[in-house]
């Protein structure tokens, strides 16, 4: 299957071109996946400090109430 499905509608009828990614497209792929896979990562480390935050106060006998209230739930 081909990497690339591009349409050109100056043409009539609309030319239609697969082809796969080159050099540089490749190259972009992998940068955008690494990038997305940290940015993925990143947020749900930050979830789960989040969470241990909250834990953390709530052991501390604080109500959900009460971390409303301060803005934190």
């Amino acid at each position: 299957m081909a990497d690339v499905i591009e349409t050109d509608y100056t043409t009539e009828p609309p030319t239609i071109t697969e082809r796969d990614f080159n050099a540089a497209e490749k190259a972009q792929r992998a940068a955008d996946i690494k990038t997305y896979k940290a940015a993925e990562k990143a947020a749900l480390e930050a979830i789960k400090a989040r969470e241990a935050a909250l834990d953390k106060l709530l052991s501390l006998g604080l109500t959900m109430d009460d971390l409303s209230a301060l803005g934190i739930s």
